[in-house]
């Protein structure tokens, strides 16, 4: 039976103050939901989503936005023609909509009457943080009780902050994490604050599909199979000794300051994936299984099409290149990286050199802090994608009293000869001014690509963005 069906088979009932207030409380929380889940959900404008995701995600959408029309309609009719529309929604649908809240804001909704109390118990997803609760032994239980009550869990977000007087050891949390794995899970994301990293065991999760780890010791295991996992972000994650994954439908993979005496193998990923590397490694000399460790991490992505390359990792590459050379990018077409300015001259054509088929160069140029350049100049031999297939460069720079920048750009419009756009993002503190034109000018030079467009802009920088640089 449709809704409007059973609208007409509804006494029509009078308005209570506590039915309009429970009806607002109810519009505030699914509008946060909406803005929160417009915001935060990546996968609605990110371009490499599959046209599969994104239906999904405008369906969902889509269903919560016509839910808000339809409790809209309710306030706006007559005191006399009011109907309580929320209570025939179906329960499947009512779940649906917390599975976009938090745990305790969904807990929150059980004050709205009857109808809704204790419904947050069907929502397959838990998303709770552990300051929420008295102690760190508290929130185990209440996930204990969670996963003994129902079955099924397809997303399981925890973050563990540490408190004054809680418990300095995370392993706490082993056990009830071990029972969350065990689930058919879809969705894992696990941060922990503490001093310690918390460590977690990953069993075979055949349908798993995200995967975000925050400060996590993953236990051993020498091979592991994820078949479904398309999202991977790593930050701060210690991985064991010689394990190896095998990740077929992976999408999207973030390295960020993770450490291991022996990076992990990945031994497949999707055609299309996406890697992000940021690499914490402090190299020894004399130990030559160290070098070996990075060459082997980088070996892993390069058959990718897409990578981003931190500042770190691309100056350590470059450091151990004599005694393992970076292996040659061949399907790479995009590239993101960030270098310093001062050592841009060495470091953009060692690059470039092993991307021969690169189209599309992402470009960040920090300067560094009390850094002598080594080189001051550009190699005069040009690496090959540079006469062949580079077509896009987007720089990033801050301007600089002696003007390296400025050799960088004229570096690629003098030398690449299939570049059909060159754009330059100038940072600049607020308040400072320039006149683009005078810029424009300056910046230009005699291009190699009779096709190439020259665009300069300046980006001012907020004192957020200032401390990411």
């Amino acid at each position: 039976m449709s809704i409007t069906e059973a609208n007409t088979d509804t006494e029509r009932k009078t308005i209570s103050p506590y039915d309009e207030w429970a009806t607002k409380f109810l519009m505030k929380v699914l509008k946060l939901t909406i803005k929160k889940f417009r915001s935060t959900d990546k996968s609605i404008t990110e371009p490499a989503a599959s046209s599969s995701t994104l239906e999904v995600w405008n369906g969902r959408y889509s269903a919560v936005r016509n839910l808000l029309g339809l409790l809209q309609m309710s306030l706006e009719e007559t005191e006399s023609k009011w109907k309580d529309r929320i209570s025939l929604l179906p329960d499947s649908l009512l779940c649906h909509i917390l599975s976009f809240l938090t745990t305790k804001e969904a807990v929150c909704t059980s004050v709205l009457s009857s109808r809704w109390r204790g419904l947050w118990k069907w929502v397959p997803s838990l998303d709770l943080v552990s300051s929420d609760f008295p102690s760190d032994k508290v929130c185990v239980d209440f996930i204990n009780e969670f996963l003994l009550n129902f079955k099924t869990l397809s997303e399981f977000k925890l973050c563990i902050i540490e408190q004054d007087d809680s418990d300095k050891d995370a392993s706490l949390y082993e056990p009830c994490l071990d029972k969350v794995t065990k689930h058919r899970i879809q969705h894992i994301e696990v941060v922990c604050y503490k001093d310690t990293e918390i460590p977690l065991t990953l069993p075979v999760c055949e349908a798993l599909v995200s995967l975000k780890l925050y400060s996590v010791k993953l236990n051993d295991f020498e091979s592991l199979s994820l078949p479904c996992l398309k999202v991977m972000c790593l930050e701060h994650v210690i991985f064991p000794h010689n394990a190896v994954l095998d990740t077929p439908r992976l999408e999207h993979l973030t390295l960020t300051g993770c450490q291991s005496e022996s990076f992990m193998i990945i031994k497949r990923m999707s055609e299309h994936v996406k890697v992000d590397i940021e690499v914490v490694f402090e190299p020894k000399d004399y130990d030559f299984s160290e070098r070996n460790i990075i060459y082997y991490l980088i070996n892993n992505f390069s058959a990718v099409k897409d990578m981003t390359l931190s500042w770190y990792t691309l100056g350590l590459i470059y450091c151990l290149q004599g005694m393992n050379p970076l292996p040659k990018f061949r399907n790479l077409t995009r590239l993101r990286a960030t270098t310093w300015l001062e050592y841009s001259f060495e470091l953009l054509p060692f690059v470039l050199e092993s991307c021969p088929n690169l189209r599309h160069l992402t470009l960040k140029l920090v300067k560094g802090n009390n850094l002598e350049a080594v080189v001051n100049s550009f190699s005069k031999v040009l690496s090959f994608c540079l006469v062949s297939s580079l077509e896009y460069v987007d720089i990033e720079s801050p301007i600089t009293e002696k003007a390296r920048e400025e050799e960088v750009v004229r570096y690629f419009l003098g030398n690449a000869t299939s570049l059909k756009k060159l754009v330059l993002r100038l940072n600049v503190s607020d308040g400072e001014k320039h006149d683009l034109e005078v810029l424009k000018q300056r910046f230009d030079s005699p291009r190699r690509s009779s096709l190439c467009q020259f665009d300069v802009f300046l980006v001012v920088l907020t004192p957020d963005k200032m401390k990411e640089l």
